[in-house]
């Protein structure tokens, strides 16, 4: 009897935890932000490497900020997600279509690897 008291106590304390601790909207956006600004540099230093002069690393470091704050906006305006109470997905919004690209769990937000090929096209 007392084993059993425990186990419930036990799965009400989790699914407490789990409630408490299911990232925001703010989590979700900033975690496609951080994902979307990755593939930026990386993509921005593979152009680096092919430029020698200073006046193409100026332009590439005005076309990078210019990137970065378009990338803000952008995510701002076509990401959110949706709240289940223990856990809750990562959502954007194309051309008035809703995909579901990760979802968040534990204070944690885990994004779809199809967000890395919708982003190189």
């Amino acid at each position: 009897m007392k084993t059993k008291h425990y186990a419930i106590i036990g799965v009400c304390i989790f699914l407490l935890i789990t409630a408490l601790t299911n990232p925001s909207t703010e989590k979700h956006k900033e975690e496609v932000k951080l994902k979307m600004n990755a593939f930026l540099e990386k993509e921005m230093s593979k152009e680096k490497t092919n430029q020698n002069d200073e006046l193409s690393a100026a332009g590439s470091l005005m076309g990078n900020a210019l990137a970065k704050s378009m990338i803000n906006m952008m995510v701002d305006n076509m990401v959110s997600s949706s709240n289940y109470i223990l856990f809750s997905t990562t959502n954007v919004t194309v051309e008035g279509k809703t995909k579901t690209i990760g979802f968040g769990i534990l204070g944690n937000i885990f994004l779809s690897s199809k967000i890395d090929e919708a982003i190189k096209q």
